[in-house]
């Protein structure tokens, strides 16, 4: 855990302490102490809480007071669309102030005009980013869902889909000049992040009906 990495979008010539490392360490351990309270496993327990605490530790380094908001990587220097996933798992409480201010931060610095969100604005390896990333939209939709913005987070959505071939398929990411498919072709998780994000209002939908 205490090792450096290319973090998920796979840096070349460069690792950090990634926020979403750590964010996925938190979601593991936290898994693993559910599993190990049902089956009365003390040393599994013992173990995953001690992860979960070390996680939650590296994620708050995270942090930029002035922001307000968890940065890319413990270097706090740039924004990252992979910050989302503090909302989307739980991670942050939709009813904390401190996580719609982390949200308005990213929705500022990330997404387009033409309600699209780039992976980061910082240079690469390639230069500068020029195109947005799908499965970041769909992040930046579901975040929205949580936040309990569902008129928003609806005609987000319906955009995004205007964007697909006559098959309704999807690629990597989109131009942010024209809104052309760029990158892999099809893409697996631009369909998978489809499905989470449709499920994840659905299920937002029938609790408010319910409530």
């Amino acid at each position: 855990m205490d090792e450096p990495d290319a973090g998920i979008w796979e840096f070349r010539g460069k690792k950090a302490k990634h926020l979403e490392t750590y964010i996925f360490h938190w979601a593991g351990a936290k898994a693993a102490m559910k599993m190990a309270q049902f089956y009365k496993m003390e040393e599994l327990l013992n173990k995953a809480s001690k992860i979960a605490k070390e996680a939650e530790a590296n994620i708050e380094k995270c942090y930029h007071p002035e922001y307000q908001c968890y940065m890319a990587d413990q270097n706090i220097n740039h924004f990252d669309a992979s910050a989302l996933l503090l909302i989307i798992m739980n991670y942050l409480s939709p009813d904390d102030e401190r996580t719609h201010k982390h949200f308005q931060r990213l929705q500022k610095e990330l997404l387009t005009p033409e309600g699209m969100v780039y992976r980061y604005r910082a240079v690469d390896d390639f230069g500068d980013t020029h195109a947005s990333f799908l499965i970041c939209t769909y992040w930046y939709i579901e975040s929205l869902i949580c936040l309990g913005f569902l008129r928003e987070a609806e005609e987000c959505l319906a955009n995004l889909l205007t964007h697909s071939n006559h098959l309704g398929l999807l690629s990597e990411d989109l131009s942010s000049e024209d809104g052309g498919q760029w990158g892999n072709f099809p893409q697996t998780y631009s369909h998978v992040g489809l499905i989470n994000t449709v499920c994840r209002l659905a299920r937002k939908r029938d609790q408010m009906i319910f409530e």
